[in-house]
């Protein structure tokens, strides 16, 4: 059954479905009045369209809703959020949303067509958006009860794009009277969902209080309270003893001791994450593939996932990560043959190996696999050395200058289809700019990819991916190492706590057991 059916039977007997299936918010009793949420930073901004860090979109998810929505024992179906069920038009490059009557505002307004359309109309225009929405062209209002979404061209992933907190609904009357008074709505939002900001005390905290009118009932939890902890061994402590229900995140180091105690539990999941490593394919010499395979063949990734991320993740064979609609479970990258890979290098001209330089952003996040790569390619000559660069610099020199030799990064698959890091990493329209950083460039990939995002069937997206990560396996201009295990460790006794890939934390549905 092609995707775009899929999706829209789905539109239409899924709201019952959810009804059935979901928590039961308001039946059931919470012990504990107050959720102690520890996090690395604060928020950025409590607006959709200025934000999207993960952390600030964690806050969010308490805030706001979106008109689909993740079904919560199943991150990978989609089921009714704000609109109650949707169906496709014109060649699948249309969709129109039929809303949920009753819907109140945390102002007290009820939920209009005018208020989804502004929200999703200003998120688009924002830059904030740009990473997810290019086949959106514009929204419109069909009418009191419904909205449409109209695409440029038919496109896969699109309903997992409108389950993003980017385009979370905020009441338009509540934005135009915080511009008219010249208040920041960033600091003082408007939503739909479960929780309302009370308090923000800058470097500190920032306070959320149930919504008592809350279309799905009201939250068993009172009050969450997001406490700033950067250091993440003062965040483990503080959760040992108490002081924290929830800490984001904790270091590797510290999970198998908490993992041991009583007291914690964790919920965990694959991230959306897929560490690699990145050659200039266009520049040095990198730029022959042959060096590149016999780098791909010296690698052993088990080995590089045990020291370069304790263990806590997951090898990647196909480029792009493992818990993404594409990832293809039967392909098979490189295995370690050292052997061919110095046979590879001598015909490449280099018999005894060569000298070469990795640049770095600093974190031992990314160190640490390096370390381990180093140690690897060492065994058939090839010396690395690092380059460690602040962030700041590291994104201007490697990713929009393209200043580099090789490099062992990360891209978050924002959008959970493999078009997200194919298009990004791989696709010539995206040469340079933090993107296609490689240089790569292959009109038969191009092609591919443009044919994979339009299509409507699954089948035929699944078979063009294969066809892509052949092709991409034979030039290597980046070789996938893994994706890394998503943890959050709380408080053994709050229940019904379910692990995202992108830290879409229900509190909602959640509660403190005696």
């Amino acid at each position: 059954m092609a995707y775009f059916k899929k999706v829209i039977l789905a539109g239409f007997i899924v709201a019952s479905f959810a009804v059935s299936c979901a928590f039961a918010a308001d039946s059931q009793k919470s012990a504990k009045d107050t959720l102690m949420w520890g996090v690395n930073a604060e928020a950025s901004s409590l607006d959709p369209s200025t934000s999207k860090d993960t952390v600030t979109h964690m806050m969010m998810y308490q805030i706001y809703d979106t008109l689909v929505k993740e079904d919560s024992g199943d991150y990978t179906k989609i089921v009714p959020g704000l609109a109650e069920r949707w169906e496709f038009g014109k060649d699948n490059t249309e969709i129109t949303f039929y809303l949920r009557k009753g819907v109140k505002f945390h102002n007290g307004d009820t939920m209009t067509a005018d208020d989804v359309c502004f929200s999703l109309q200003r998120s688009l225009d924002s830059s904030f958006s740009s990473g997810i929405s290019e086949a959106i062209d514009h929204f419109e209002k069909v009418d009191d009860g419904s909205v449409k979404v109209v695409l440029k061209y038919a496109y896969g992933p699109i309903m997992d794009v409108m389950t993003n907190l980017t385009y979370g609904i905020v009441s338009k009357r509540a934005v135009e009277e915080a511009k008219a008074k010249n208040i920041d709505f960033a600091r003082n939002p408007v939503g739909t969902g479960a929780y309302k900001m009370t308090e923000w005390r800058s470097g500190d905290s920032l306070i959320l209080e149930r919504f008592d009118d809350y279309y799905g009932g009201v939250a068993p939890i009172a009050k969450i309270i997001f406490k700033l902890v950067p250091d993440a061994s003062s965040g483990a402590i503080a959760l040992e003893d108490g002081t924290l229900d929830i800490y984001y995140l904790v270091a590797t180091s510290d999970y198998d001791y908490l993992k041991k105690l009583d007291n914690i539990a964790y919920v965990e999941c694959p991230g959306v994450g897929l560490f690699h490593i990145t050659f200039n394919v266009t520049d040095g010499v990198f730029k022959d593939k042959r060096i590149r395979q016999a780098v791909a063949y010296a690698l052993n990734r088990d080995d590089i996932v045990i020291g370069g991320a304790n263990g806590e993740a997951v090898v990647a064979d196909c480029l792009v990560p493992t818990s993404v609609f594409g990832y293809d479970k039967d392909f098979k990258w490189y295995s370690q043959n050292l052997d061919k890979a110095k046979a590879l290098l001598k015909e490449a001209g280099y018999p005894d190996g060569f000298e070469t330089v990795f640049s770095m952003q600093g974190s031992s996040s990314y160190m640490m696999p390096a370390e381990v790569a180093q140690d690897q390619l060492r065994k058939i000559g090839i010396r690395v050395t690092f380059d460690k660069m602040e962030r700041a610099a590291y994104l201007d020199d490697v990713g929009d200058k393209r200043k580099f030799i090789a490099s062992l990064r990360m891209i978050n698959a924002s959008i959970r289809d493999a078009d997200m890091v194919l298009t990004r990493r791989f696709h010539s329209a995206m040469l340079g700019g933090g993107n296609n950083y490689s240089g790569y460039s292959n009109p038969e990939v191009d092609a591919l990819i443009e044919q994979a995002r339009k299509s409507s069937d699954t089948t035929e997206r699944l078979n063009l991916y294969k066809k892509i990560y052949g092709i991409l396996k034979e030039d290597a201009p980046l070789i996938p190492l893994y994706t890394d295990t998503i943890y959050l460790f709380h408080n053994a006794k709050l229940k019904n706590l379910k692990a995202h890939p992108v830290y879409r934390y229900r509190i909602y549905e959640t509660y403190f057991e005696e």
